[in-house]
């Protein structure tokens, strides 16, 4: 029985969720949406705009998400530099590399996002899944489920490096396992 492993980007592999933080505040910040720091890391794994949505509701500020987006792109640009990776889940993915072990990166982010920062830590996987690739972010199954087709490995036979609620949601509802990691620099 073949075995896969699907790891979270960010705050599993990189620790860009501040960084993620910053540009959301910022973007939506700019259209009077504040937004709660606690609730916008328990619901990291959404996608980008239902974490606008999420919070213009909550706010009762009707927002173009789309032209909120597209700024908190724009401010993100440049944070690749500032990325610092999380070694010991780096060294997982390269020690599960070296056994023939199929890997793949599933994210809520865009691959824009994420592209150059995998390249920096030379980070290499057998599929990535991003939030271009579905229709629903986390806790939806739709991210996981999509990264287990293209790694060609059942369902049930993926294990999910996770670190938000939601995407711990996202895998049970996968029917996948999952593992917790927590960092304690956070």
């Amino acid at each position: 029985m073949q075995y896969g492993y699907i790891f979270d980007f960010d705050g599993v592999l990189v620790n860009t969720m501040e960084l993620h933080y910053e540009a959301y505040s910022r973007a939506c910040g700019e259209v009077n949406v504040p937004i709660n720091k606690k609730q916008f890391f328990n619901q990291a794994g959404m996608t980008g705009r239902e974490q606008i949505k999420c919070f213009a509701l909550k706010a009762g500020v009707e927002v173009d998400v789309e032209a909120v987006y597209r700024r908190k792109v724009e401010l993100a640009r440049d944070w690749t530099d500032r990325a610092m990776n999380i070694e010991c889940n780096i060294e997982l993915l390269r020690m599960l590399r070296e056994r023939k072990v199929k890997v793949a990166v599933a994210t809520g982010s865009s691959r824009p996002s994420i592209l150059p920062i995998m390249k920096k830590f030379n980070i290499d996987v057998d599929a990535v899944a991003t939030s271009e690739d579905v229709k629903r972010g986390k806790p939806h199954p739709d991210l996981f489920l999509c990264a287990a087709e293209k790694l060609g490995i059942a369902p049930e036979n993926c294990i999910v490096v996770e670190d938000s609620d939601v995407g711990i949601e996202a895998a049970r509802n996968a029917g996948m396992k999952a593992l917790r990691f927590f960092d304690n620099k956070s």
